[in-house]
């Protein structure tokens, strides 16, 4: 739940502004049987698309007819409107719902209304009473749409689930980090050169060859194992040199006789009070670290160093236990986010958005969607689309039409496309089936198309509406590329009008064929009446 409430609210953040659906009616009082007319209406983005509700009643109101949505751009906004001709046939009260109207992915309900309806006066002197029908039940049409994801939110989702994993192991990694560590090893050999850089030849002669000294007995006491420290000259040198031979290493006489000739100096100077100059410290301090240079190179590996050695190699062992379990946590913890992720949005929507990311959006992506029932052009030409087409600006000089309207989605190199168009005649016109298609193929070429091959036959619809077919193949260019495409196109034609539905789609599309047939099995003509 909690995980649920946190994704509610890392997408509300990114919702943006919430559009409002404005809402009203020609009249809030009617009588019984009289129309009025619910307008919907929406001021979005350019790009933005809406959808309204195709509905046979709206509450207990029956709808008379669904007006065509209207688009109208008004500067950087469009305003869509939807109009509704509703009545009611008993009297009361009712409401008008709030209807769900969808803005692109998004839900947004319009305000619910009130609306009485008035009886109307019956002189029953005059006129023969019948019995009261029942109601009858009235099946609304809902569209049910499922939400596609976007971009946005499948990056704020992997954000959502590397986050998570991301603070699993930083919390470990502090854990570890406050975890007890050895410290920092530095050997006799470097911890004696250190000592030796801190001393100053500057200084008087007692404390400098004190030091001295006692960096020297330091180095030994470590490295030879014996008590230095607190030792005398004599003592000093007769424990080094039983070390030296009990250590087995090679070791010059002369070496071991420098080393006492420096003790004893030094004791002339602490003891003695013997005056040395400045040149003399700096000798002798090179003096001494030349000697334990000469020792270093011989010794053996001290138990000491052995013992920080293999304490080393285990916290190093250790610590990348530690950064496994680390690595584990987080891989465990992104794979349990990234499924908390799939089954928040559903795993439907997911594959569906990455099968489109791969495959593109083709036959089989679109048929996956709740698609759209819209009317376009007059004479009015109903069908069902996976979204709004779009109306193109066309004009004819042609003297014999008296209207022309074209509709379209997406581009023809595109996987899929749709193109519709309605043309109105002044007066009866005859038919002409070689030049309709004749056309249409101009019209193609003009797509810059090429290698266009067509076969023609007859059109009827599970609607009993027929027509005639136009179909085949042709290539064109896009982005640098040839690719192969087929065609389907459906003409209603008679003496006053022509409507035509042109289907694009990739040739390799093994779906497209379904889609096209629900294109063509939705084409319905609608016999729309003036608006009075």
């Amino acid at each position: 739940m909690k995980l649920r409430l946190l994704f509610l609210f890392l997408f509300s953040i990114s919702a943006g502004f919430s559009q409002t659906i404005g809402t009203t009616v020609s009249k809030k009082k009617i009588k019984i049987g009289e129309q009025i007319q619910l307008t919907l209406k929406t001021k979005v983005n350019e790009k933005d698309i809406v959808f309204f509700p195709d509905l046979d009643s709206i509450g207990k109101l029956e709808v008379v007819h669904s007006f065509p949505t209207e688009k109208n751009k008004k500067g950087n906004q469009t305003e869509w409107k939807k109009k509704y001709n509703l009545t009611q046939f008993d009297a009361g009260t009712y409401k008008i719902p709030a209807l769900e109207v969808l803005i692109n992915t998004k839900k947004t309900k319009s305000e619910s209304i009130e609306i009485s309806v008035i009886d109307v006066e019956v002189d029953t002197t005059k006129q023969k009473m019948y019995d009261i029908k029942e109601d009858e039940n009235i099946t609304s049409k809902t569209i049910e749409t499922s939400q596609e994801l976007s971009d946005q939110q499948v990056v704020l989702g992997l954000l959502f689930a590397f986050v998570c994993a991301g603070i699993l192991y930083l919390i470990l990694r502090q854990k570890h980090r406050n975890k007890s560590k050895t410290d920092a090893y530095v050997s006799p050999y470097n911890k004696a050169f250190l000592r030796f850089s801190e001393v100053n030849t500057e200084t008087n002669s007692k404390e400098f060859y004190s030091n001295i000294t006692q960096i020297i007995k330091s180095y030994f006491e470590k490295t030879l194992e014996f008590s230095a420290l607190e030792s005398t000259t004599e003592q000093f040198i007769l424990k080094l040199k039983t070390a030296v031979h009990l250590k087995k290493f090679e070791i010059s006489e002369t070496t071991i006789s420098e080393i006492e000739t420096l003790f004893l100096k030094a004791d002339l100077v602490k003891f003695a009070k013997i005056v040395v100059d400045a040149t003399s410290h700096s000798s002798d301090k090179t003096a001494a670290e030349n000697l334990i240079n000469v020792f270093h190179k011989t010794l053996p590996v001290s138990e000491e160093e052995q013992q920080i050695a293999i304490a080393k190699i285990a916290e190093e062992q250790q610590q990348n236990k530690y950064k496994n379990i680390r690595q584990t946590a987080f891989i465990v913890t992104f794979l349990v986010a990234i499924i908390s992720v799939v089954a928040f949005f559903g795993w439907e929507n997911v594959t569906h958005y990455f099968s489109a990311k791969i495959n593109g959006k083709d036959a089989d992506y679109y048929l996956k969607k709740e698609w759209i029932v819209s009317e376009y052009g007059l004479p009015v030409l109903q069908v069902e689309t996976p979204e709004v087409l779009a109306r193109d600006l066309v004009t004819s000089k042609n003297p014999n039409i008296k209207n022309i309207a074209q509709f379209s989605w997406q581009k023809p190199e595109d996987k899929l496309a749709i193109s519709l168009q309605t043309i109105a005649y002044k007066d009866s016109v005859k038919t002409d089936l070689k030049a309709i298609f004749n056309d249409e193929m101009s019209e193609m070429m003009q797509l810059q198309v090429t290698k266009i091959q067509t076969t023609a036959k007859k059109f009827k619809n599970v609607k009993d509406l027929s027509g005639d077919i136009l179909e085949g193949t042709f290539e064109i260019n896009s982005a640098n590329q040839t690719k192969q495409m087929r065609f389907f196109t459906v003409f209603i034609s008679d003496n006053f009008g022509l409507q035509k539905v042109r289907i694009t789609h990739d040739a390799k599309d093994k779906l497209a064929k379904d889609f096209i047939d629900r294109v063509t099995n939705s084409l319905e003509q609608v016999n729309q009446e003036e608006d009075e």
